[in-house]
């Protein structure tokens, strides 16, 4: 979710009519039903003039894709394409959303309304042809189809709302699929992450990337994922040395709030509390088990906010002392070491540096998509190159010491390498470079808080408790009223005297909880400390690798995360 300052959302839930403007929180894909934020602006109940919908909704539910080139991000949908960066957004619900309707139109989508409800379908088209690729290009799989097919990911699993025959099926599990036909299509067990999917036409074609040839193992009796996941033989070991894992429902006020829970004792050498993020890779989003497996997490939740347009992180990742993007806004943020329990409190960096000996320059963000006027500071943490994140960008790199090299506008927006030992720093909105070649140039940060000197820190916000108290004051750090206010699946991280813990919340059965009623619903749990995390789209839970929840019911992508991972696993993701 990206939290940085959203404009307050319309009213969701019930029916809205301003100037032929409608919204609900009930949506229908192709017969599958699901939760998720919609505006309709336009008269009648079929032919809207816009109709907005989350871009994760677009991604994880109907098979658009995110294509890079060299003109920049492209947002794909059966070879109709808009360059992402031009295409309008709006915030509705805790979503960021685009006026989808050029591309259903384009299509043949139908789409219908009444009241709350939002109805979308396209007729499922027929599995013409499979081919397989060959040598290089063994993992992919090409679909020859009679007519464009939504693509959605369910959890763990990718369903295809395709017709298949048996002998297709049967071809589908010979190369280590699992496969299972289901009312809306066919469902591939367990690949919602592992397959990356491309939709094409002339001829219509949905593409799979990632195939293995391995043969399926034998599945698991069908049960519940959350219990499945509990009966995996490493949770089972790992609950004996104290890991606890369950879920249970809070009441606060007339409101039930599901709760899933993970926590680890303080000072246990069993599981510790990591970081998941790319270590030099920071654009980018990634499902939350492509960074939970390679830290081996055996718990694993979705972490800070991000930009989820620009794909870029929006608040403080600290991991193994080696700051991979910084906090903003003195929002609130979690830091720890090996030893003790967690930090709680609200962070900023300050950065500045001196040329020649003379003159100081404050440094406002560090490896940051919180974009503002003023010097930026970008390492190699962030990746191989940097590329310009706004219009107008001067830049210098620092090496040993001195300037080494500046650049123009025109040679950010093609990027330049970021050195392995120096800096780059960033002058933006018609700041001078405050250094020429050669200038002796020197560079100090502290932290405005103890935790930021932990050598692993999360960033989220706002605070929820601190010494068992309610602190909730997201005005503070730079939230506004409408995030405020909104109604929202939640990932906590939390503490009591003995333990910590990773939480996940939504409605039981109506509406998810606000803020506030986050809170309380801690303090029922005799929480001592609670630090929100990025929620609504984002929220996500994995257990031994098994998604037990997800705040929408779609597996959405995120730019770090937080986890529990064995003691000896310090693989990071690349």
């Amino acid at each position: 979710m990206d939290a940085a300052m959203p404009p307050p959302p319309p009213a969701t839930i019930a029916e809205v009519r301003l100037t032929d403007q409608f919204s609900g929180d009930r949506l229908t894909i192709g017969g599958i039903e699901t939760s998720s934020s919609w505006l309709w602006q336009g008269q009648g109940a079929s032919n809207p003039k816009q109709l907005w919908l989350p871009l994760d909704l677009l991604v994880g539910q109907m098979g658009f894709q995110r294509q890079a080139d060299r003109d920049g991000e492209q947002l794909e949908w059966y070879g109709f394409q808009l360059p992402l960066s031009g295409v309008q957004q709006r915030t509705i619900g805790d979503e960021v959303a685009l006026d989808a309707l050029p591309w259903l139109n384009a299509l043949g989508v139908q789409v219908n309304r009444s009241k709350n409800s939002l109805r979308v379908d396209l007729p499922k088209p027929y599995l013409k042809t499979l081919r397989q690729g060959k040598g290089g290009s063994a993992n992919r799989l090409v679909m020859d189809l009679s007519g464009p097919a939504l693509v959605q990911r369910q959890g763990d699993d990718l369903l295809l709302q395709m017709k298949v025959t048996p002998v297709q099926e049967s071809q589908l599990r010979s190369i280590g699929l699992q496969t299972r036909q289901e009312a809306g299509g066919l469902k591939l067990l367990g690949q919602s992450s592992k397959l990356s999917t491309l939709t094409l036409k002339g001829p219509w074609r949905v593409v799979l990337d990632g195939v293995t040839s391995t043969k399926p193992a034998i599945r698991r009796r069908q049960v519940q994922a959350f219990q499945s996941a509990l009966l995996a033989p490493e949770m089972q070991a790992l609950i004996k040395k104290g890991l606890v894992v369950d879920q249970r429902v809070v009441q606060v006020g007339v409101k039930r709030i599901q709760l899933y829970r993970a926590s680890v004792q303080h000072n246990t050498s069993a599981l510790l509390l990591r970081p998941l993020a790319p270590s030099h890779a920071q654009p980018g989003l990634r499902y939350l088990n492509q960074l939970a497996q390679p830290a081996k997490a055996m718990v694993a939740v979705n972490g800070g906010f991000f930009n989820r347009v620009r794909q870029l992180p929006l608040g403080a990742v600290r991991l193994d002392s080696e700051w991979l993007s910084g906090p903003i806004l003195n929002r609130g943020a979690i830091g720890w070491d090996r030893n003790g329990p967690l930090i709680f409190g609200r962070l900023q960096l300050i950065q500045d540096m001196t040329v020649a000996g003379r003159r100081r320059w404050p440094l406002g963000m560090l490896n940051s998509g919180y974009v503002q006027r003023g010097l930026s500071r970008y390492t190699r943490a962030w990746g191989p190159t940097y590329r310009a994140l706004s219009g107008e960008e001067q830049a210098l790199t620092l090496k040993e010491g001195r300037v080494d090299a500046v650049y123009d506008q025109s040679a950010l927006v093609r990027g330049v390498p970021l050195p392995l030992k120096g800096d780059l720093i960033v002058a933006r909105g018609g700041i001078a470079l405050p250094a020429q070649v050669g200038d002796a140039v020197t560079i100090k940060i502290r932290s405005s808080n103890p935790l930021g000197e932990r050598p692993q820190v999360m960033g989220g916000g706002p605070l929820l408790l601190q010494n068992g108290r309610v602190v909730l004051n997201g005005r503070q750090e730079g939230f506004s009223p409408g995030f405020l206010a909104v109604s929202a699946p939640r990932t906590v991280v939390a503490q009591d005297k003995e333990r910590v813990w990773l939480l996940t919340a939504k409605g039981a059965n109506g509406s998810d909880p606000t803020l506030l009623e986050t809170s309380l619903a801690l303090r029922q749990l005799d929480l001592t400390d609670a630090l929100n995390l990025d929620g609504g789209g984002s929220t996500t839970m994995l257990i031994a690798n098994t998604t037990v929840m997800t705040g929408r019911g779609i597996t959405p992508r995120v730019q770090n995360g937080l986890g529990f991972v064995s003691g000896g696993s310090m693989v990071l993701a690349n």
